[in-house]
C-alpha cells in the first residue's frame, strides 16, 4: 500500500453511533447548515477530545479556486462571482476523527491570499508562511499548466524550516466528463511526488447533508497531517 494512501483514520466512523452522536454539535439543529466558529469558539465536545492545530497556507494561480475550496469545507455558501482575495482571509475548520480507538478534534486554519496581494504587500507570503504546517497547491483540472506548476510550488516551499506536508487538491472535476487532466497523469505525479490529489467539484450542488460532501476531502487532509506528526500526536493522545 504506498504511503499517501489513508491508514490511520477511521473513515467510517462518522457513520457510526458515536460519530453521529459527535456530529450534531457542529450543525445548527436538524439543518443542513454547520456551524461557523470564531477565532475564540470551538465545539462544546467533552473536554477530554485531544484538539490538535494546523495552519494550512493555501496556493495556486488566481481563478484556480482557493477561496471557493476553503468556503466547501468549512460548509460555508460559496459566492456565485468570482472575487480575487484581497490581503489575508484565515478561516477555522473544525473536524473530528477516529484515529485507532481515540478521538481527535482537528482545528485547520486556512490562510488563503492572492498573487496580487503577494507582490502588493510584502508582509504578505512571509505571514503565510511563518510556522506553516501544511502547503496546499490547488489546481484546477480544466487548466494543465496550472497543474504542472504544483511541483514548482512544493519544491519552493520545501525550504520552510517547519518542514510543511504537502496537501494537492483539484477543483472543477467532473466524474462524469473527461478532463483536461486525465487519470494517468494524475497517477504518475501521486506516484512520484507521494502525496494523494484531492479531487473536489466546487461547482457541485448536493441534496443531502453537506457533510457527506467534505469528509473524504476532510478525513485524507487530517491524515496527511497526522502521518506528518503522527508521533507527536500518539504521545499526546496516550497522555490522557
Amino acid at each position: 500500500m504506498k504511503n499517501y494512501i489513508m491508514t490511520a483514520i477511521n473513515v467510517n466512523w462518522l457513520h457510526s453511533v458515536e460519530g453521529e452522536s459527535l456530529m450534531h454539535h457542529f450543525y445548527v439543529n436538524t439543518s443542513k447548515k454547520r456551524r461557523f466558529y470564531g477565532i475564540l469558539e470551538r465545539p462544546p465536545l467533552p473536554s477530554s477530545i485531544e484538539e490538535v492545530t494546523y495552519k494550512i497556507f493555501m496556493v495556486g494561480r488566481s481563478g484556480v479556486g482557493k477561496t471557493a475550496v476553503v468556503s466547501r469545507l468549512a460548509g460555508l455558501e460559496e459566492s456565485s462571482n468570482y472575487t480575487e482575495t484581497n490581503g489575508i482571509k484565515k478561516t477555522n475548520v473544525f473536524w473530528p476523527v477516529k484515529i485507532w480507538d481515540k478521538v481527535v478534534l482537528f482545528k485547520l486554519q486556512f490562510w488563503d491570499t492572492s498573487e496580487a496581494s503577494i507582490k502588493k504587500y510584502n508582509h504578505i507570503l512571509p505571514a503565510c508562511k511563518d510556522k506553516v504546517d501544511a502547503i496546499c497547491s490547488v489546481f484546477s483540472f480544466d487548466d494543465a499548466t496550472g497543474f504542472n506548476d504544483v511541483p514548482y510550488l512544493m519544491n519552493t516551499m520545501a525550504a520552510i524550516k517547519e518542514k510543511p506536508a504537502n496537501i494537492v487538491i483539484g477543483t472543477k472535476f467532473k466524474s462524469w466528463s473527461s478532463s483536461t487532466i486525465d487519470d494517468a497523469r494524475i497517477k504518475e505525479f501521486e506516484d512520484k511526488w507521494k502525496v494523494k490529489v484531492i479531487r473536489i467539484d466546487i461547482n457541485k450542488p448536493s441534496m443531502r447533508s453537506e457533510m457527506f460532501d467534505c469528509s473524504y476531502q476532510l478525513n485524507t487532509i487530517c491524515n496527511i497531517l497526522w502521518n506528518r506528526d503522527k508521533e507527536f500526536i500518539s504521545k499526546q493522545m496516550g497522555q490522557n
